[in-house]
């Protein structure tokens, strides 16, 4: 199975939300080379082999990422490291 599904509550204002997109985007883009886009609230991740979305909401941030079958023997690894960032920012 290659996707990757992360859900995490949050008591943020909008800007601290802001912030949090803004610093886990960067993480994730040098980590893992992917290329961003922002569509409104949402955040859309895409490199070969990967892609994925990230939805901040007013109660809940939501990180989905899809990977291709090159990436799939990574997913464990990449599952931990990005639940450590995006706990890590959460504080």
């Amino acid at each position: 199975m290659g996707r990757i599904h992360i859900e995490r509550e949050h008591q943020l204002s909008q800007a601290e939300l802001n912030s949090l997109v803004s610093d886990l985007s960067d993480r994730l883009a040098d980590a893992y080379q992917l290329r961003i886009q922002q569509r409104g609230d949402a955040v859309h991740f895409s490199r070969s082999g990967a892609r994925g979305t990230l939805l901040p909401g007013p109660s809940t941030v939501v990180l989905t990422l899809e990977l291709g079958l090159l990436l799939r023997p990574f997913r464990d690894g990449i599952h931990a490291a990005i639940e450590q960032q995006l706990d890590t920012l959460l504080g």
